[in-house]
């Protein structure tokens, strides 16, 4: 990315540098001097409820801005304010209160000159929770198992809800991670039939046939011989995957993923007795569909909370001068966590542990990143042959 390239604004700072910290917000605003336009507000008004209001950093009207395309934009704000729509009576979930938001208008003509107005930012207006969500470096390791046990509960409900067909229907495929399919051969249903399907129609959307872009465009990537070979493995395999006994019920039906699961989209307050309490669940925009094999119950604190196809605790995004004594906290907020999900939802393990062989399959796609794509379906081609064998399929690759 080049120096002029724009992806979203710095926090300013005040005169001695230390960060802005809020004061006389209202009254540099009114006098054309605000030190910044975006992130989020907490705004108190004499007469109504407490409103926190959220705004983009990045301006898709900035000259040379490099972000998220105006299209995927208008689609997460489209989604995300349907999400809190539809869970505005889910009281286990927390769902934060929408009052208003707006996608991002892209204006006419050449970007030359820094916006002078926020329409170019992705707004959201909702009500105010008690609670801040900066708190757990500072908790006690009691506090912290406390809101990790809440947490799960609440990880717990979202499982459990099953959103509606009409929702489903219509919010299933756009949320489905790049390279995504142009549509689906068959309708959005809680089946496994449905399941073949869609892992099908996504390994034809991602790696085409030779020569062709695989990947982002940008990346100027394309389909060789042994990410072609690997597609003719996955079609093979993923028939022999899902599971076709057990309860189907549980395993394929609908549910909603937050996506960023964590402390950080979370309020959280202060009861009189000293106790913390989540309070808010927001920040929906990453957020999918899928069925309850493919699941994922990542927890975010100052690590991510991961599972393994046994359903084990897997700790990432450690830092590098962690100590043991560190390391044993994340072990000990891993423990905390599943123990209480798989406590409140038993079927959640059952689904994962089912689900293990598609899972490795839509976690490692959808995780993909700085990768050559030749070598990573490469690599998962191989894997699939593997499973093939050891599921008494033979080896016909490459035939």
């Amino acid at each position: 990315m080049s120096a002029e390239e724009h992806l979203g604004d710095d926090w300013p700072t005040m005169p001695d540098g230390s960060d802005f910290d809020g004061t006389g917000l209202f009254d540099l605003v009114r006098s054309g001097n605000s030190p910044f336009v975006w992130d989020g507000f907490h705004i108190q008004s004499s007469n109504r409820p407490d409103v926190v209001a959220r705004l983009a950093n990045g301006d898709v009207n900035m000259p040379h801005f490099s972000g998220f395309s105006i299209e995927r934009q208008v689609e997460e704000v489209t989604f995300e304010a349907a999400a809190y729509e539809l869970l505005r009576s889910e009281q286990n979930i927390l769902a934060s209160k929408l009052l208003y938001h707006r996608a991002p208008v892209q204006h006419s003509g050449p970007k030359l000159a820094t916006p002078q107005d926020i329409l170019g930012r992705r707004l959201f207006v909702l009500e105010r929770t008690e609670g801040d969500n900066n708190v757990w470096r500072g908790l006690s390791p009691e506090h912290k198992a406390s809101l990790i046990t809440q947490a799960a509960q609440i990880r717990t409900s979202l499982f459990n809800y099953t959103p509606p067909s009409t929702f489903t229907s219509t919010w299933f495929l756009p949320r489905v991670f790049q390279q995504r399919p142009d549509s689906l051969s068959v309708p959005v249903a809680p089946t496994r039939e449905f399941c073949i399907a869609l892992f099908e129609s996504k390994i034809e959307a991602t790696i085409k046939n030779i020569g062709d872009v695989i990947g982002f465009e940008d990346d100027e990537e394309f389909v060789g011989p042994r990410a072609f070979a690997a597609k003719q493995s996955l079609l093979r395999l993923i028939p022999h995957i899902f599971p076709t006994d057990g309860n189907q019920a549980a395993l394929y039906r609908l549910v909603l993923d937050h996506g960023d699961f964590g402390i950080h989209n979370m309020s959280i307050t202060t009861e009189e007795k000293g106790h913390f309490v989540i309070t808010s669940l927001y920040d929906w925009e990453t957020g999918c569909i899928v069925p309850a094999i493919l699941s994922d119950p990542m927890m975010i604190v100052t690590v991510d909370i991961r599972t393994d196809g046994n359903a084990n605790a897997v700790i990432t995004r450690v830092k590098e001068n962690a100590t043991s004594e560190d390391k044993a906290a994340h072990a000990l907020w891993a423990k905390q966590y599943l123990d209480a999900l798989f406590r409140h939802a038993p079927g959640y393990r059952s689904a994962i542990q089912a689900g293990k062989d598609a899972r490795h399959i839509w976690f490692a796609m959808r995780d993909l990143r700085d990768e050559d794509p030749e070598e990573f379906y490469g690599g998962l081609g191989d894997w699939a042959e593997i499973r093939l064998k050891e599921l008494g399929l033979g080896d016909d690759r490459g035939t």
